[in-house]
């Protein structure tokens, strides 16, 4: 009989827990559900509610808003849905690719995403379309929005479990890394939710044994993250990885946490189990870099920049043959780009283009497209490591300079003549012509 009363009780608790949710209709009696995303969200007792909710995600640039710092200002809040107790909606306006989550503020009101929702596990569809929630990282989830619409859940914890409303415990940590030994000239930073992620140069000691130990001291709260990474790296190509046996793959680390003990040792000075990524045990082995830029439009002086000198441009010689030459110290995996020396388009400058065939559309190389290790022939990487690297980017079907100086600023040879047709200005070159940009027109 208890069981029966006990079963009745529960059944009784589900349909309750839904009997006074707001339907997508009442919604739209409120809201703007046809151009806006409207997540309406009822909190349990596990994701418990002390401090306000916000929104993070593209309407507001993951809380940065128009600027670099995130904050919660940035950030639209989750208000009580009028009519319906317990229950909070957030009104964002939709446009493709909507993605966010909702989070909680703590108590002091530092901007953390300690206190975001939980995991895909976490969420229960209640009424109105449908989220695609897919898998975060450690413990989190992605949350998106396929159309405008409302989005009604019960959400039943917040990430980790952790609650916003307990009072999180300080330390005054003190953190020692045995990192890799593979990158002499290399500086490892620590980087965490606690310190805005940005990298902090770590104190380079000695231990009882003289192995070399980098230690960082910092007050910090328990369960907050943090990783390595190196301290001039400002894309996080150079982190600390790990090596997987099974898969014969490196991978990047999880955020480490900080516990209830104060002082953390951490150990990965095996080079063959741990790197950081830009670092393969090895010295710097791209030494000669040659290219063959396009002619048309290239600015006089021009230069490689890349995360191999914290894009800061390095000059290239201009040979007899039309190549550029540089000696570099640069290691694999690390990106390269050109421009004219010293500024970029916007300032002015010009950088290299590549045609899309695709779209059938001229862009600016990515930041990670070309990398050193790796040939970049026929829009493919070609894996082959070498030392001596020779780029061939001189066909104006591919590549292009961008902010196009001028035909007439353009250096003519016995080759190249300049034509008038329809009173548009093309350059004639080996029995083909070409226009202002450097593309080939017949």
């Amino acid at each position: 009989m208890k069981k029966l009363y006990a079963f009745f009780a529960a059944a009784l608790m589900s349909v309750s827990m839904y009997a006074t949710a707001p339907t997508a209709a009442d919604l739209a009696s409120e809201y703007d559900v046809v151009n806006n995303v409207v997540f309406c969200i009822q909190f349990t007792d596990d994701a418990e509610v002390c401090n306000d909710i916000r929104f993070i995600g593209t309407p507001n640039n993951w809380g940065k808003g128009d600027g670099t710092t995130e904050a919660w200002s940035n950030c639209e809040k989750f208000n009580p849905v009028p009519g319906f107790d317990g229950w909070y909606a957030a009104e964002l306006p939709y446009s493709e690719g909507f993605q966010g989550k909702p989070a909680q503020e703590p108590s002091d009101g530092s901007f953390t995403w300690d206190y975001q929702c939980g995991d895909k596990n976490a969420w229960v569809h209640v009424d109105g379309l449908q989220l695609a929630i897919t898998d975060g990282f450690a413990d989190e989830c992605n949350i998106a929005a396929s159309a405008a619409g409302a989005y009604i859940y019960q959400l039943k914890y917040w990430k980790k479990h952790k609650s916003p409303c307990v009072a999180v415990v300080k330390h005054q940590y003190s953190i020692t890394l045995y990192a890799p030994d593979a990158c002499p000239d290399m500086k490892p930073a620590i980087a965490g939710d606690d310190m805005g992620w940005s990298s902090n140069e770590m104190t380079v000691d000695l231990d009882e044994d003289l192995n070399t130990i980098y230690t960082y001291s910092f007050e910090g709260q328990e369960g907050h993250g943090f990783k390595f990474k190196e301290l001039m790296d400002t894309d996080w190509s150079n982190e600390m990885q790990y090596y997987i046996d099974s898969t014969d793959t490196w991978s990047n680390f999880d955020n480490f946490e900080l516990t209830a003990d104060s002082v953390i040792v951490l150990n990965f000075s095996d080079n063959s189990k741990y790197r950081f990524a830009l670092c393969d045990g090895e010295e710097a082995e791209y030494t000669v870099f040659g290219v063959n830029l396009p002619a048309l439009n290239c600015p006089e002086a021009v230069e490689i920049i890349g995360t191999f000198d914290g894009w800061q441009g390095t000059a290239m010689e201009k040979l007899e043959n039309g190549w550029f030459f540089v000696e570099l110290d640069a290691k694999a995996s690390q990106f390269f780009k050109f421009r004219s020396a010293g500024a970029w388009p916007d300032a002015g400058g010009a950088e290299i283009e590549v045609y899309d065939a695709e779209n059938e559309e001229w862009r600016t190389i990515k930041d990670n497209e070309f990398v050193f290790g790796q040939l970049w022939q026929d829009d493919t990487y070609k894996g082959t490591p070498c030392k001596l690297i020779e780029l061939d980017m001189s066909n104006p079907d591919k590549y292009r300079w961008s902010g196009a100086q001028g035909i007439e600023n353009i250096v003519l040879t016995e080759k190249a003549q300049k034509v008038v047709v329809d009173g548009v200005l093309y350059i004639v070159r080996d029995n083909k012509m070409f226009n202002v940009q450097g593309t080939q027109v017949r």
